[in-house]
C-alpha cells in the first residue's frame, strides 16, 4: 500500500545512514560511481521503505560531510519524519548537532535516533552514546524521541526500529492535499525512450497524467506524460509523495535542481519573501540587517539578503540575536518557486554554516519601504506565522498589497479556483476578524487600515477643495478618484470599483455624498456651502451674456476681455452656474444657459422631423453646431436619436 510519507536520515559522515537504508530497504542509495569509489555520499539517494504493517513509505538519504549541507537542506525538506543516525562507536559528531539544527529549523517535529554500528560497540560505549544522543536531542526536534541501537551487518534492532517508524506514521495525520500542486525537482535526467524526467517529492496539491504544469522560476510549461512511485506507474501524485514525473514538450536543460513543477497558472517566480526567522542559539552571531546569506528553501540554493522588519530599539545595530526570532523579508538575487508556509534554512555566505532558519509566510510579497511600511509588515508577518491558516493566508495577502481584485487575489493565493472559493468565503464572513472589506461589483479587497487612510486621505483632499471653491457643493466623484493617486503605494482604484469604495466611506460617515449636476458628488459631513457676493455678481453676467448671444454659443474664453475679469475667476464662476444647472458647457467651451435650453425645447415641439439641417436653419447657425447641439440634448436625455431624426423625449 503506497502511502505518502517521508522519512529522512541525518547525521554525520561515516556514521551509516546509507548502510541503514540498505538494511532496511534491500536498496543502495549510493548510484553514483564517485560514491562508490571515494565511499562517501554525495547525491541525495531514494528507496521504498515496507513497513511491517504492509504500508509502503518513502525514505531519503542524505549526505553527511559538511561540504554538503545544501543536498542535506534539499532533502530535509521533503521530510515527514527523520531519523538521525549517531554512530555508537564515534557519538555526536558536528554534523550530526548541525543536521539535527536544519531539521529543528525545518520543523521536523517526529522522529527516532538509531545508534548505528552496535556490533563494534561493547555495553559501556553504547550507553555512553545514548547519553550523548539524549542529551543532544534534549528541548530539540526529536526531544523524548526513542534511541534504538541497531546493526546494518547483523540486523539487529533494525525489527524493532521499523515497529517505531510504523507507530510514528500511524500518529502524524497526512498532509493536507487541498493547495495547487507544488513539486520541488531535486533531481533532473533523461531516460531513453521517455525522454525528460524529474523527481521530487510533493510539497501540496495533486497531479495527474495529462495535466499541463508550469516549472518555475524559468517559466516553462510542459504536460505530464507519465508518473511513477517507487518505479511503478500510477495514475496520480498527491502531497507527502516521492514521485518521478515523465514531461512532454520540455528538455532536459530547461530543468535543474531548484526549479518547481507547479500547477498551471497558480505560482509566480518571487524575489521577495516574507517570513518568521529564527537565529540558532549556537549561532555565532546574530543576523543583522540586509545582510547576505545562502537560502535554501525546498530544493532551491541562492544568495539573499534579510531585511529585518522589527527595528525598534538596539535590533537595528545589533539584529537578531542567536536563540531569537523576529518577522523578516528574505530577498533573493535571482527569482525562485517558493510556497507560502514552506520551511527554509539560511547558512552564513562565508563561511558556510548554518546559523537559522523559519517559515515563508508570504511568497509574494511586496518590498518594505519606509519605517512606517516595515512595521506594518512586520505585523502582518507575526500575525500570520502565529495563526497560519487558509484564510488568514489570504487577509495577510490583502493586507500586504493593501487593496487588490478577486483575480489577483487569487493569482497569489497558490490555491486551486475550487479551494480558493472556499477560503474566500470563510475571510468575507468574518471582516472583523480578518480586518478586510470587499467592495466593487468585481470584488476588490481593501485592508481595513489602507481603508482608514484611503478615508482620511479623502476628507483630507475634500477639505481642500472646501477651502479653495466653498460656493460648491462637493468635488465630482471622477475627481476625487483621480486626486487620490493612490489609494495603496502605486495600486490606484478607478472607475465604478472607486465609487463603490466612496460609497463605502459615505456609509461609514467618513464623507458624505451630494447631488450636483446630475451626478453625486461628495464633501466633508461638516461642510457648509457658502457664496462669495462678487461671485454672485459675477455668475449673474455670465448668464446675462450667454443668454444675449443667443444660439450663435460663447466661448467661456471670450468673456475674459468682454467683463474684464481673469479668466479664473470666471471659470469659477461659470462652475457654481453648472453645479446649479443654470448653464452647460457644449464641447467642453461653448456655454448653453437654461434660458437657451427652455426656449430651444419649445422651438424643437413646434418641427416637424428634428435633423441637424432642420435645426440649423431653425436657430440660424452653423451644421457642426447645430449637430453639437443635438448631441447635447441626447446627453441630457431630452432628446433620443431615430435613424437621422431626433424625437423629443415626453
Amino acid at each position: 500500500m503506497e502511502y505518502p510519507f517521508i522519512f529522512g536520515t541525518a547525521g554525520h559522515i561515516d556514521h551509516g545512514k546509507t548502510a541503514l537504508v540498505r538494511a532496511m530497504t534491500g536498496v543502495d542509495c549510493d548510484r553514483l560511481e564517485e560514491e562508490k569509489r571515494r565511499g562517501i555520499t554525495i547525491e541525495l539517494g531514494f528507496a521504498p521503505l515496507r513497513l511491517p504493517g504492509g504500508k509502503t513509505v518513502s525514505i531519503i538519504d542524505v549526505p553527511g560531510h559538511e561540504r554538503f549541507i545544501r543536498q542535506m537542506a534539499a532533502g530535509a525538506a521533503g521530510m515527514d519524519a527523520a531519523i538521525l543516525v549517531i554512530a555508537a562507536t564515534e557519538g555526536v559528531m558536528p554534523q550530526t548537532r548541525e543536521h539535527l539544527d536544519i531539521l529543528n529549523i525545518l520543523g521536523v517535529r517526529f522522529g527516532l535516533v538509531a545508534l548505528t554500528k552496535k556490533d563494534l560497540a561493547d555495553e559501556e560505549t553504547l550507553e555512553l552514546a545514548a547519553s550523548e544522543a539524549f542529551d543532544l536531542t534534549r528541548g530539540a526536534c526529536l526531544d523524548g524521541a526513542p534511541i534504538i541501537p541497531v546493526s546494518a551487518v547483523s540486523g539487529e534492532g533494525i525489527p524493532l526500529l521499523l515497529a517505531e517508524m510504523e507507530r510514528i506514521v500511524e500518529k502524524i495525520p497526512p498532509r493536507n492535499s487541498r493547495g495547487a500542486f507544488f513539486f520541488p525537482v531535486d533531481r533532473v535526467f533523461s531516460k531513453k525512450g521517455f525522454g525528460t524526467v524529474v523527481t521530487g517529492v510533493a510539497y501540496q496539491g495533486s497531479v495527474s497524467e495529462g495535466d499541463e504544469v508550469d516549472i518555475l522560476p524559468g517559466g516553462a510549461s510542459a504536460r505530464v506524460r507519465s508518473l511513477q512511485s517507487h518505479g511503478a506507474k500510477t495514475a496520480s501524485v498527491t502531497a507527502g509523495q516521492r514521485a518521478a514525473v515523465n514531461l512532454s514538450s520540455v528538455s532536459q536543460d530547461d530543468l535543474k535542481r531548484g526549479d518547481a513543477l507547479c500547477a498551471r497558472g497558480a505560482f509566480i517566480a518571487t524575489r521577495c519573501m516574507s517570513a518568521w526567522l529564527s537565529v540558532l542559539p549556537s549561532a555565532s552571531e546574530p543576523v543583522t540587517h540586509w545582510q547576505r546569506v545562502r537560502l535554501h528553501a525546498g530544493t532551491a540554493d541562492v544568495v539573499a539578503r534579510i531585511a529585518l522588519l522589527r527595528m525598534d530599539g538596539g535590533e537595528k545595530k545589533s539584529g537578531i540575536l542567536p536563540g531569537n526570532g523576529g518577522p523578516a523579508q528574505i530577498l533573493t538575487e535571482y527569482p525562485i518557486a517558493a510556497v507560502a508556509g514552506q520551511r527554509f534554512v539560511i547558512r552564513f555566505y562565508s563561511p558556510l554554516v548554518t546559523i537559522g532558519g523559519g517559515r515563508i509566510v508570504l511568497a509574494n510579497a511586496e518590498p518594505a519601504r519606509g519605517k512606517a511600511d516595515r512595521e506594518a509588515k512586520a505585523v502582518i508577518t507575526e500575525a500570520l506565522a502565529a495563526d497560519f491558516t487558509p484564510a488568514a493566508l489570504l487577509a495577510a495577502i490583502v493586507h500586504d498589497r493593501g487593496v487588490i481584485s478577486l483575480s489577483g487575489l487569487h493569482e497569489l493565493s497558490q490555491m486551486d479556483r475550487d479551494y480558493f472559493d472556499v477560503c474566500i468565503g470563510e475571510m468575507s464572513r468574518e471582516p472583523d476578524k480578518y480586518g478586510v472589506l470587499e467592495f466593487g461589483a468585481s470584488r476588490n479587497f481593501i485592508a481595513a487600515e489602507t481603508f482608514e487612510r484611503a478615508g482620511r486621505r479623502a476628507l483630507r483632499l475634500l477639505r481642500e477643495f472646501h477651502a479653495k471653491y466653498p460656493e460648491l457643493a462637493g468635488m465630482d466623484v471622477e475627481k476625487l478618484s483621480a486626486s487620490m493617486d493612490s489609494v495603496h503605494g502605486s495600486v490606484r482604484i478607478k472607475g465604478m470599483d472607486f465609487k463603490d469604495l466612496a460609497g463605502m466611506m459615505a456609509a461609514r460617515n467618513i464623507i458624505s455624498p451630494v447631488a450636483a449636476q446630475g451626478k453625486t458628488c461628495y464633501r466633508a459631513a461638516d461642510f457648509s456651502q457658502s457664496v462669495d457676493k462678487k461671485l454672485l455678481e459675477l455668475a449673474g453676467r455670465i448668464k446675462q451674456e450667454a443668454a444675449a448671444s443667443g444660439f450663435n454659443l460663447l466661448k467661456l474664453r471670450e468673456l475674459e476681455s468682454r467683463l474684464g475679469r481673469p479668466y479664473q475667476d470666471i471659470k469659477r464662476a461659470a462652475a457654481y452656474l453648472r453645479e446649479r444647472e443654470e448653464l452647460w458647457m457644449i464641447d467642453g467651451e461653448l456655454l448653453f444657459s437654461r434660458e437657451l435650453r427652455d426656449n430651444l425645447i419649445k422651438i424643437l415641439s413646434s418641427m416637424g422631423d428634428i435633423t441637424v439641417a432642420a435645426l440649423r436653419d431653425a436657430i440660424g447657425v452653423n451644421r457642426k453646431l447645430s449637430l453639437a447641439i443635438l448631441d447635447f440634448l441626447d446627453l441630457q436625455g431630452l432628446t433620443r436619436r431615430s435613424g437621422d431624426k431626433r424625437l423629443l423625449s415626453k
